[in-house]
């Protein structure tokens, strides 16, 4: 009889233990879990920031090549303006002379 008794107290033990670990099993599965979660937040908040920072760069490139244009429009018209100012000084000088 003490050979049953004995394979049930070591039956009910082996139980137990495997319901510890169950439940620790349970336990890590859920702070992974909470962890993936977390890391899953961070990549799309790191998605957003990287989409957002392209838009920047962007519209920072059309405004440089908007700039770039602007000042050939100036150069253009201070070269003109010049060749003005030299044709002019030319007439006064021919007329001076």
């Amino acid at each position: 009889m003490d050979t049953v008794l004995d394979r049930l107290t070591e039956l009910e033990k082996k139980v137990r233990d495997a319901l510890a670990e169950l439940a620790q099993a349970r336990g890590e599965r859920e702070a992974l879990l909470s962890k993936l979660h977390a890391l899953q937040d961070d990549l799309t908040a790191r998605e957003q920031d990287v989409t957002a920072l392209r838009t920047e760069r962007e519209r920072e490139a059309a405004e440089a090549t908007r700039l770039r244009a602007e000042r050939e429009e100036v150069r253009a018209k201070v070269e003109g303006l010049l060749e003005e100012i030299s044709r002019l000084e030319s007439a006064v000088q021919g007329t001076a002379t």
